[in-house]
């Protein structure tokens, strides 16, 4: 997977061509776009059935430590500011790629060009159970909580919600059935090249070839 700083640090590719095994990926403020452009391409063009997903959801937490008193916390707790933040980042790294892949198409000569499926998904922390107390909320967080619902029940004051929205893309060479009653799906561009870019295709599949054999010849020769 590639890490939080967008280095390029790749997890072991899935050992199994499935799509049950996505590749992840998680957009951050400070990863570099040319390198999540990059290895994404590169896995899309080795991986026909495995979609590759682009998220904004939080870091997973370090585990939890116990202080002198005896209180567990988290240790570090990932931050939930940029979750939302991001998303125009996400959009712009998927569009990237997806434009990067059509042209890759084409350098490889193929007469009918198909893009990549689309399936976004938008939801909230709260609803995946993420959400972290605010650390502007005193340390009976729980307390004040309650007294605040019961406010808001008795018509004293209006209860405040909160709610941190995050955003997942997933791309993938082949259509996936099962995202379709969860995510929306955005099929993948075709067209066709033109007869003068066809033309060309074939000249250079020609000058590629007869380079090929005199390569060959020579080869022989020695």
């Amino acid at each position: 997977m590639t890490d939080a700083k967008g280095k390029g640090k790749a997890r072991q590719e899935p050992p199994v061509d499935e799509p049950d095994n996505p590749q992840l990926i998680r957009i951050t403020n400070h990863g570099k776009i040319t390198t999540w452009v990059a290895f994404a391409l590169d896995f899309l063009e080795k991986h026909e059935s495995i979609p590759i997903v682009f998220h904004t959801l939080p870091a997973t937490p370090k585990p939890t430590v116990e202080n002198t008193e005896g209180v567990s916390s988290t240790a570090n707790p990932p931050s939930l500011s940029h979750t939302a933040s991001t998303v125009p980042r996400l959009i712009s790294v998927v569009e990237i790629i997806k434009r990067e892949y059509m042209k890759k198409l084409e350098l490889e000569h193929s007469s009918t060009l198909t893009g990549l499926y689309q399936y976004n998904e938008i939801g909230t922390l709260e609803d995946l159970g993420l959400n972290i107390p605010d650390p502007g909320l005193p340390q009976n967080a729980d307390s004040a909580r309650s007294e605040a619902i019961v406010a808001a029940l008795q018509g004293k004051n209006h209860l405040k919600t909160k709610q941190t929205p995050f955003m997942k893309i997933t791309l993938s060479r082949v259509q996936l059935p099962e995202l379709e009653t969860i995510a929306t799906c955005q099929p993948p561009l075709q067209r066709k090249l033109s007869k003068s870019a066809k033309a060309r295709a074939k000249k250079r599949e020609k000058n590629e070839a007869d380079a090929t054999d005199q390569t060959a010849t020579a080869m022989d020769v020695v």
